[in-house]
């Protein structure tokens, strides 16, 4: 498959290697999120020395990196069999011969943090060689790990000998909803937009599914049999990234069901407040879990969290709890045409309706960016109190404008009774001048059709074609 998206992560990367002194930049994110082949496409027209570390002893990474380093061309090659420390390879850097097109090297370590778990020693080795002669060399060296509180902390964090070194951090995202659709070229935007509910914006798990299969047959094959990786993704995931991960599954399960506050998701599960708390912090650092606030929310009011509600952010785990864990008995043995036709296929658009909401968020985002909405948006977000929900809602920089929208994944056009509704639930935000936005699955009603067409009309109507629509 080509490669897909990752246009302007690409783009920064290059912009280092173009800099005229010397780089050390740091690419992290979560596993599966596409980091890897982002450096390869980077690598592609470069001299690069690209080494992917593996979970071994410091001998084995030594001698690995070693031979990598003579067919390269290090002139140790000639009465070495191997580096005999860390410190002694890395200055080898510096005597690798020229790029034969005069440029620059590339150096890429993928999945550094295995390197440091080996030697402990490594981030002040790298930070003294730094200083003192990599930073004056011809050279881009990349740093890339999964791990991301360990290089947020370790690799980053002020008590790291690395701290301050670095000339360049990427912090690789899952892909927006528009990259996503583009592994499914020949999908109804409705299919398009399910698939992404289903999978969310990770390469690797969008690579799973056949484009040319439907989204049913998609589900049954790759992630309901046991054989499809998928079906073992989640728990491989956790079991990689955390211990105790049964209490981690009940947390997760917790707020697939609908707990969303900590007090909630504490019931769910029968845990300490503080235990849970615990938890989700450890969730939210792999990118799984994040904290919601309402998007008029103030500063100090996030910093006390009296307001933060919980969501899964991360699509495909809210599928594998919500349709997988539950009937590991049945798909045990087999009965994946029961499970996908009972408890998938009669609810899936319903599932789709959070996810959707997270979708026309993007398309918010990416229209402000664009300069295409009334202003250029400060937040885009949720907003609610205790009596409504407004499901996706922009506020400028002064706070006292907003662009309002509600989403409807539903086959039915949207009628007038949903404008009336939004609009008398903007009018208890606070924000005076406000515009409406709806976005619909199944088109609208002609008397909004004939309202939005009208001139100085505060109501814009956005279809699912739209969405995707370059």
């Amino acid at each position: 498959m080509a490669f897909i998206g990752r246009d302007d992560d690409l783009k920064q990367l290059q912009e280092c290697f173009t800099e005229r002194r010397a780089q050390l930049v740091f690419v992290y994110g979560r596993r599966r999120v596409g980091k890897t082949e982002t450096l390869i496409q980077l690598a592609k027209d470069k001299e690069t020395l690209f080494f992917a570390a593996q979970n071994a002893t410091k001998d084995e990474q030594l001698a690995s990196f070693s031979r990598l380093m003579f067919e390269a061309g290090a002139p140790g090659k000639d009465y070495l069999s191997q580096y005999p420390s860390w410190e002694r390879a890395l200055t080898e850097l510096t005597r690798l011969p020229e790029p034969s097109d005069g440029g620059r090297r590339l150096v890429i370590f993928d999945e550094f943090p295995y390197l440091v778990k080996s030697d402990p020693s490594l981030p002040s080795v790298l930070q003294n060689l730094w200083d003192h002669t990599l930073r004056h060399a011809n050279l881009m060296i990349v740093i890339c790990g999964s791990a991301m509180s360990f290089i947020e902390k370790e690799l980053l964090g002020e008590k790291s000998p690395l701290y301050g070194r670095a000339t360049g951090i990427l912090k690789m995202l899952p892909m927006p909803y528009w990259d996503a659709a583009q592994f499914f070229p020949n999908y109804s935007g409705e299919d398009k937009a399910l698939a992404y509910a289903i999978l969310g914006g990770i390469p690797r798990y969008l690579e799973e599914f056949d484009p040319d299969e439907t989204i049913d047959a998609n589900v049954k094959r790759h992630i309901l049999r046991r054989i499809a990786p998928l079906y073992s993704e989640v728990e491989f995931l956790l079991h990689e990234e955390l211990r105790e991960t049964a209490k981690y599954n009940s947390v997760i399960r917790a707020i697939a069901l609908g707990a969303t506050s900590l007090n909630e998701i504490a019931t769910h599960t029968m845990m300490a407040n503080a235990t849970v708390s615990s938890y989700l912090a450890n969730l939210m650092e792999l990118g799984i879990v994040e904290r919601e606030f309402p998007v008029t929310a103030k500063p100090k009011e996030r910093a006390k969290g009296s307001r933060g509600l919980y969501q899964l952010s991360d699509n495909f785990f809210r599928f594998w709890y919500s349709f997988v864990f539950p009937y590991r008995s049945e798909l045990e043995r087999g009965d994946v045409e029961g499970v996908y036709e009972r408890h998938i296929k009669p609810v899936l658009h319903d599932f789709a309706g959070k996810p959707f909401e997270g979708l026309c968020r993007e398309w918010m985002w990416r229209e402000s960016a664009a300069g295409r909405l009334p202003f250029r948006a400060r937040a885009v977000g949720r907003w609610w109190d205790r009596q409504d929900e407004i499901d996706v809602m922009a506020v400028d920089n002064a706070s006292d404008a907003a662009i309002v929208g509600e989403c409807k994944f539903r086959n039915a056009p949207v009628d007038r009774s949903v404008l009336n509704l939004l609009r008398d639930r903007a009018a208890r935000t606070g924000i005076g001048q406000r515009t409406y936005l709806l976005f619909s699955l199944g088109g609208f009603d002609q008397s909004l059709v004939d309202d939005a067409a009208a001139s100085q009309s505060d109501v814009q109507l956005v279809g699912i074609d739209e969405l995707f629509h370059e």
